[in-house]
């Protein structure tokens, strides 16, 4: 009997020094009790430089300035100024256009960094079938971004050609208007649009050779 107590106290004793191993080798701060919650096994942090943190509003910010540079920037190509400034419909359809882009672009910075954020999550080592699934869905949704913001810059740049001729018509049939109420022809070749016009003018009446028709030229110069 005493043999046998002998070899359990020895089992006890070696069960007790490696335990007392462990614990100096783990530390005292960290418990090895699976069984009671094994969600308390340690888990790898994240550096916290990884992904530097961002201001969503700030972003919003950044989409709308970039938006206004780009909208304005447009219609300054073709429009005059004082017609962007003091049309009420052109000034409408200016802020709608911001509006729009302005979200467009800020859907698109989001995506970007929700896309870095995932992909930074998949190479810390999660690898679930479902974090790929939602990689390629925002891959997807992404590049439809680009797509619709291209488009639609291209229809506001469409819009702002047809915006240009229908002004340029609607002068002329102003200027056309004001000839009639003067009591002018509307059909006189004097009234020229342009310096092309203008020296095709002077060249017909060169090789006519009329002395009338150039003087009328030199008086509609002056």
């Amino acid at each position: 009997m005493s043999e046998e107590n002998n070899k359990k106290r020895t089992i006890s004793e070696q069960a007790d020094e490696i335990r007392k191993e462990l614990d100096d080798l783990i530390g005292d701060n960290i418990s090895l009790d699976v069984e009671s919650d094994p969600k308390d096994l340690p888990i790898k942090s994240r550096p916290s430089d990884t992904l530097p943190a961002i201001s969503y509003g700030e972003l919003k910010s950044s989409a709308t300035t970039k938006a206004q540079k780009t909208i304005t920037s447009l219609m300054k190509f073709y429009l005059d100024a004082d017609i962007i400034e003091k049309d009420e419909y052109i000034a409408a359809k200016k802020k709608m256009d911001e509006m729009t882009m302005s979200s467009l672009i800020y859907q698109l910075q989001a995506g970007e960094r929700a896309l870095t954020t995932l992909l930074q999550t998949i190479e810390d080592g999660e690898l679930a079938p479902r974090m790929f699934e939602v990689l390629a869905t925002l891959q997807k949704s992404m590049l439809d971004i680009i797509k619709s913001q291209t488009m639609y810059l291209m229809a506001a740049e469409e819009s702002t050609k047809r915006i240009a001729r229908d002004i340029e018509i609607y002068r002329k049939r102003e200027d056309t208007r004001e000839i009639e109420e003067s009591g002018g022809d509307t059909e006189n070749k004097n009234i020229q649009r342009g310096t092309k016009d203008l020296m095709a003018a002077i060249q017909a009446g060169i090789n006519n050779s009329p002395e009338e028709d150039i003087e009328d030229i030199e008086e509609a110069t002056e």
